[in-house]
């Protein structure tokens, strides 16, 4: 077993005894969250999401790629504020200017 060290402190095991454990638990933390299942906004599947650079995320089930958090593809901020609101308030909006002509 050469990679035995890895049960306890998961993806932070590369970093061996280096940079302290506060912050190889924060690392564990973040990483384990990032490379968890999450739901495409497209196809609604639960899918592991590739990440392909900071805030991009690519389904591979259905080829949708959109920009979400850096480590997570939807925010905490994304989740409370849904594409439905959006468009509500666009609407809302669009009343308001049409009616201060």
């Amino acid at each position: 077993m050469p990679y035995s060290h890895t049960k306890i402190v998961g993806p932070a095991g590369r970093y061996g005894a280096r940079y302290g454990m506060g912050i190889r638990r924060k690392i564990t933390i973040i990483e384990s969250k990032q490379r968890s299942r999450h739901r495409c906004p497209s196809c609604r599947s639960l899918t592991r999401l590739e990440r392909l650079a900071f805030g991009i995320w690519h389904c591979p089930k259905c080829g949708f790629t959109f920009a979400g958090g850096a480590w997570v593809p939807q925010t905490v901020m994304g989740k409370t504020v849904m594409p439905k609101e959006l468009r509500e308030v666009e609407i809302e909006k669009a009343k308001w200017r049409e009616t201060a002509k």
